[in-house]
């Protein structure tokens, strides 16, 4: 399971943010955040989230990037996907919280069936866990895309049984040249787990200890269970860990950061397709690959086809080889065309 702990403001010295202006729903959500009132601004984001309001949740977020830090605006989204991904007290469960379970494939998508059949009777989940699979598979991008409301609607689908209206799913026949695709899910509780009168007293050391303990059975559960799989079905897929969607994208960079990158041409054209993903606005991002006898044009696109670079690297005696860079953006993004 992944971990869950709420992205707070860092602390801060400005003694006059508690008298900015503003009477929107938007400035509010600002200037709780900045003035670290993390229980208004908590309060306040729940309220917009389970409301659909992911227009005031931007232009909260413009108003924050107009006069701070990009890394101020990260942590300000961040904290909102967080809330967005759990949620408790509704109907169908008590509690309720997005997983994803990110795959590298190196062609056409395999079946579902043969990571979910198995996955939930692991021992990964906690035994009154009710866990729930969206059908079919999703894009990095599908997740990345979401506003906080879209990405609690999501969360609410899957764990009430219905396909998730947000996240539409990938066309089977249609990614036959891999990527990192996703399995989404709601892992719920019919009810929250108790707290007796007895724990009160309890050392926070020891509950520390605890949940510690029972992160790390599941670690190794989930271990266990990849360790299962059969190689000669799966053959190539990778299996990345599973994460929250406010984790996904750190999960990506370090299974990519692991790949065999210290050839310089390598770590350019990641750097590449990067730089290509943030501007495409939330779109999913595919590639179109031109191999020339000295070189390869790499041009990086959304899905809908609009351009957003293009560059030929060349490819020079000893370093990595046309195959290579194919493999290399293979694993960051879907190839629509490859051209020899």
């Amino acid at each position: 399971m992944p971990r869950k702990t709420p992205q707070q403001p860092p602390r801060r010295l400005n003694a006059n943010r508690k008298n900015q202006g503003g009477t929107t729903p938007a400035d509010r959500l600002v200037r709780a955040w900045l003035d670290e009132d993390y229980d208004t601004f908590e309060d306040l984001a729940e309220e917009l989230i389970a409301g659909g309001r992911d227009g005031v949740l931007l232009a909260a977020k413009r108003k924050l990037s107009e006069k701070y830090e990009d890394d101020e605006v990260d942590d300000f989204a961040a904290a909102l996907t967080e809330m967005a991904e759990a949620t408790d007290g509704q109907d169908a469960c008590d509690i309720a919280e997005l997983v994803l379970l990110p795959v590298v494939i190196p062609a056409s998508l395999p079946s579902p069936a043969l990571f979910t059949d198995s996955l939930t009777s692991s021992g990964v989940f906690p035994p009154k866990a009710k866990v729930v699979f969206a059908e079919g598979w999703r894009s990095v991008e599908s997740v990345k895309s979401l506003g906080p409301s879209a990405l609690r609607r999501v969360l609410l689908d899957i764990a009430n049984g219905r396909p998730p209206a947000d996240m539409p799913p990938l066309d089977p026949g249609g990614l036959t040249d891999g990527g990192i695709v996703l399995l989404v899910s709601a892992v719920a509780f019919d009810t929250e787990p108790s707290e007796d009168d007895s724990d009160a007293d309890v050392d926070a050391e020891v509950l520390t200890a605890a949940d510690e303990a029972e992160e790390s059975d599941a670690s190794d559960a989930f271990d266990l269970w990849r360790a299962s799989l059969d190689p000669n079905i799966l053959k190539d897929v990778v299996v990345l860990s599973f994460c929250s969607p406010s984790q996904l994208m750190d999960e990506v960079n370090a299974f990519l950061a692991g790949a065999d990158t210290e050839d310089p041409t390598l770590e350019e054209i990641i750097d590449f397709i990067g730089t290509a993903r943030d501007e495409a606005g939330g779109e999913e991002v595919v590639a179109r690959l031109v191999t020339h006898e000295d070189s390869v044009q790499l041009t990086v696109l959304t899905r809908s086809g609009k351009e957003l670079d293009s560059r030929v690297f060349d490819l020079v005696e000893s370093g990595p080889t046309a195959d290579d860079v194919r493999r290399l953006v293979e694993d960051c993004v879907p190839i629509v065309a490859d051209t020899r």
